[in-house]
C-alpha cells in the first residue's frame, strides 16, 4: 500500500445496471482516484467495470486499481461467456469486459489477484472473493440493486471485519 493511501472496495450490481448506477459508481471512482486513493472490485460487468475504467481513466500505470477474481483471468472470462452471457449481460459488455482486465494485467500484474481455482467456477467461489475484497480494502462504496445477495454478501463480510460502509446506494432496476 502506498503511504496514506486508503483502499476503497466498489462492489455492486454486476449485471442491472442503468444511466444512474453508471454515473454514480464513475462519479465516485474519479473522486477517489483524484484524492489520491485506490480501488478495489470484484472485476465483474456493471459497477465493478465502470470502477475499473474510471480508475484506469485517471491512472493508466494501474497502480491504485487491485481486482480480485474467482479463478485465474482465462477461466473467468470462460465462465462469463459460457454461463453469464445472457440478456442483459451481452458478448460486448464481456468482451469490454476482457480488455479492461487484460489492460490492468499488463500495467500491473502484480494488481490482478485469483484464487488459486481453474475448475467450474460455482456461486462459492464468488463469495469466497467477497473475503478476499474485504481483506485487502479500508472501507467500502456499495452500489445495491435490487437488493442484490452478492452485494449483500460483501457488505455482511465487511461490516463483520469491522470496515466502514462509506456509501450504501440503493436502487429499484426493472428486470
Amino acid at each position: 500500500m502506498l503511504e496514506g493511501m486508503k483502499w476503497i472496495l466498489f462492489t455492486g450490481t454486476w449485471r442491472l445496471t442503468d444511466a444512474r448506477v453508471e454515473h454514480d459508481v464513475r462519479a465516485m471512482a474519479k473522486e477517489v482516484i483524484q484524492r489520491g486513493d485506490g480501488i478495489i472490485t470484484g472485476g465483474a460487468t456493471g459497477v465493478d467495470y465502470f470502477a475499473m475504467t474510471e480508475a484506469l481513466a485517471h491512472d493508466s500505470s494501474g497502480k491504485s486499481l487491485k481486482v480480485f477474481l474467482p479463478t485465474n483471468l482465462e477461466n473467468y472470462i470462460h465462465d462469463y461467456r459460457t454461463n453469464w452471457c445472457k440478456p442483459p449481460v451481452t458478448t460486448q459488455s464481456i468482451d469490454a469486459l476482457d480488455v479492461c482486465l487484460r489492460k490492468l494485467q499488463a500495467a500491473r500484474p502484480e494488481h490482478l489477484f485469483a484464487l488459486p481455482y481453474d475448475g467450474d467456477i460455482t456461486q462459492q467461489h464468488y463469495n469466497l472473493r467477497h473475503n478476499d475484497e474485504v481483506a485487502h480494502s479500508d472501507e467500502v462504496y456499495a452500489f445495491q440493486a435490487n437488493d442484490s445477495t452478492g452485494t449483500q454478501d460483501t457488505i455482511d463480510k465487511a461490516r463483520a471485519a469491522g470496515l466502514p460502509i462509506a456509501l450504501h446506494k440503493q436502487y429499484s432496476i426493472a428486470e
